[in-house]
Order: C-alpha cells, then structure tokens, then sequence
C-alpha cells in the first residue's frame, strides 16, 4: 500500500540533509589525492533526489577526507545544452550525468573516456552486479560510463480522486485490461473539474518515445539509428494524440501553465492533478509532499503495446578529464552497495548493485514490472543535434499553433541527414 509506503519513506527521508532546497546542476569541487580539483555536474531532479545527492557527496567527502563544493543549478532542458558546451570546451567536469539517449553519440565522438583500463586495475566484481544494466556502457569503443540504477517510469495517480468520482482504479500490474488510451482519457474526463486536470503528460520528454512506441510505432529514431521516425504515422499521431489532452479534451494544462520548475510535483501534491508520469524517484517526492490524499503507482495505458521508456542512470567522465583515477573511484562508490543503498532505501531507483537493490520497499512491486517492459530509444551519431531540432517545435504543436505532422515533417529531412553522415 501505498499509504503505508509514505510513512515508511517519511521516516528515512527526515534524515536526510536538506543542505540544497534550491535544485541542482550539482558542480562540486573534491579534492583528490593529489590536492587537484575533482568536479561533478548533475542535472535538478525532484527535490528529495537532489538532497540523496547532496547527502552522498557529503558523506564522501567526510569519509576521504575532502572538500566539496557546489556550484550552481541547472535544470534538465538547460543542462543538455551544458553538457555539449562543457565537452566543447575542453575544460569540462571530471565527473558528468548523461542522459542516456546520447551515449552512442558522445562516444562515436570520442569525447568520453573509456573506463575499461581503470576499472579492471580496480576490485570491482561483477557479480556484486546486475550485468544486463551495468553492461548498457559497454560499447565497442570500450565501457563509457558507468550505470549506477534504471528508473523506470510509470504513471502517479490520486487513489482518493478516483474512489470520490466512483472510477474503477487503474491497474496495479502491467496489463492492458481496463487501461487503454481510451480507458485512460474516459478516466481524465471525469477527474478534470474546474479545480483540477485529469492528467499530465507532456511536460516529461520520456512520454515522445513511450507513446509512439505505445501506438505501433518505431519511437523516435528507426532500429539502425538512421531515421527520424518520430515524424513518420503511427508516431506522429501519439504527438498529436498527447497534444490534444490539452487543445481538444482540455484534460492536461496548458503548456504556458507548466513552464515552472517542479511545477508538476507541486502541482499533484496539491491535487490539481489527477495523474501525472514520472520515474521511479517521484516515489520519494510524493511520500514527503502528498498530505492530503492517498495516491498509487499505475503503469502506463496500453494501445498497440504497453511500453516505458525508464532511464538509466549515467555518469560518464570526459576524455578532457584532468581527474580521470579520482572520478572512477567516485563512481565505483556511487555504483557500489555503499552509494547504491542510498536510492534505494528511499525508493530512488533500481540500484546496479544486487546488495542495495534488496532494500527497495517490497511493496513497489509494480516498478520492477516496469523495468521489465522497458523500451530505449534507439541510438544514433547525431542524437543531441536532433533532439535540439525537434523538441522546440513540440512547443508549437503543445500550443495548437502547428499539427504534430507539420511540426515533425519540417525537420524530418534535415534530421535523417544528420542521421545518415556517418
């Protein structure tokens, strides 16, 4: 139950260092063995996630001996673009959160640094190790990177909204019987009202591949990397499909509503929305925040398929790198039992690490269902130059001011040239 779960979480999560109320782009300064500057960048994730950082980083300085210091707040979207500037520079972090979808990439670049000869001269055992999640970085190029969880997603719902409007709840397995997109807009109808929308999709860029995927499509980029299919049917119609949860049901906010930071955590807690997507971390947002209301854990509505698009969890360490031993030694704790424990007990995300995983709450059975349904985008040369083609147009087609085909079409030529440079 979930209700059960946010006492539990409530407990651990007091302890946690608030240290960071303000949410992070963490730079931090450690000093190495050497006296030399050891930096980290993260993105802003929910609050609570951001203060399991802080406490981790705190607790490794404490215990080698090190200063750390944080340096300033980015948020997701911001931090992509960072992240190229930071690798273009030259002078980048020595430790980097990376998302997922561009690991190929970066690597094909050779902008990231092959941990292989550091982690082999290390003891690491990979039998303390879910090997199928630590091998994602495991590229002909070498080991890029290291996984340190997957973080599935799903969607959040506000149980006590459903019972009040004598909805049946949607499911707590990973089936389609009773939740499918049509099943899913019937229940947002009747939960949207003059002081609350029925759901949230569009603010989470995980809902592009999850619903193509969902409605028989490829998802963004075709198998071999070489296509932008996001812009071909039966893609294309779930943008549209998303978008008009807003322009036509009027059962999603309006774009211009959810432009704030953590807008949609503030915005469930508060019961201003029925349901929301989100990764596993919102676990611990919503155990300390949702006051007034019990909620639960659904999977994603079905159509042609069920899927989710989870993250994994990256750090990578750029070739640029002036730290390269000291931040391996970082990430071998943040993956390790010690780092791993931290999320989990507080029902972050699945840790790589077999020991940390066993103390996920037993009852967010549902996750591990999600983790098993997982769809990754596919990965190309030139995802980055992609996504930053695409991705501002949704805002057009968010907005109602161009049709998802229009909007995809325009650029479809000049993505799938990207594509195929290599």
């Amino acid at each position: 139950m979930i209700s059960n779960l946010s006492k539990h979480s409530r407990r651990n999560l007091l302890r946690i260092s608030a240290a960071t109320v303000g949410l992070l782009f963490v730079g931090s300064h450690a000093m190495a063995q050497d006296g030399s500057a050891f930096t980290f960048a993260n993105w802003n994730s929910a609050p609570i996630v951001n203060d399991i950082y802080d406490e981790f980083l705190a607790n490794y300085e404490s215990s080698r001996g090190i200063d750390i210091d944080a340096q300033g707040n980015v948020q997701f979207s911001d931090y992509q673009t960072r992240f190229r500037v930071l690798l273009a520079s030259g002078n980048p972090p020595d430790v980097m959160r990376l998302n997922d979808d561009f690991l190929r990439e970066m690597a094909d670049k050779q902008q990231l640094t092959d941990l292989t000869p550091l982690i082999e001269a290390s003891d690491f055992n990979i039998d303390d190790y879910f090997q199928e999640v630590w091998n994602f970085t495991q590229l002909p190029s070498g080991h890029i990177g290291v996984v340190i969880g997957v973080s599935p997603r799903v969607v959040y719902y506000n149980k006590t909204a459903f019972e009040e409007a004598g909805l049946d709840l949607p499911p707590d397995t990973w089936t389609m019987e009773g939740w499918t997109w049509d099943d899913f807009l019937e229940a947002a109808k009747a939960l949207t009202n003059e002081d609350r929308y029925g759901a949230l999709f569009i603010h989470d860029t995980g809902s592009e591949q999850t619903f193509a995927v969902n409605n028989g499509g490829e998802g963004i980029f075709s198998e071999d990397g070489r296509d932008f299919t996001l812009a071909n049917s039966p893609n294309v119609e779930a943008i549209q499909w998303l978008a008009d949860l807003t322009l036509v049901h009027g059962v999603q906010p309006e774009w211009g509503e959810i432009q704030t930071p953590n807008v949609e955590y503030n915005m469930f807690a508060s019961g201003e929305l029925a349901m929301v997507s989100g990764t596993m971390g919102d676990v611990a947002q919503y155990s300390e925040t949702v006051q007034d209301f019990e909620w639960g854990i659904a999977p994603f509505p079905g159509n042609v398929n069920q899927v989710q698009e989870g993250s994994m969890v990256i750090f990578v360490v750029p070739e640029a790198a002036d730290q390269k031993d000291a931040a391996w030694e970082f990430l071998h704790a943040l993956s390790s039992e010690e780092g791993g424990s931290a999320f989990a007990e507080k029902n972050v995300f699945v840790p790589v690490n077999r020991a940390a995983a066993e103390k996920l709450d037993p009852s967010l059975s549902i996750l591990a269902e999600a983790a098993a349904h997982q769809n990754s985008v596919n990965s190309t040369i030139a995802t980055a130059e992609a996504v930053a083609l695409y991705r501002p147009l949704l805002e057009l087609v968010y907005t109602g001011q161009m049709s998802a085909e229009e909007a995809l079409g325009s650029v479809k030529e000049q993505i799938d040239s990207l594509l195929q440079e290599g």
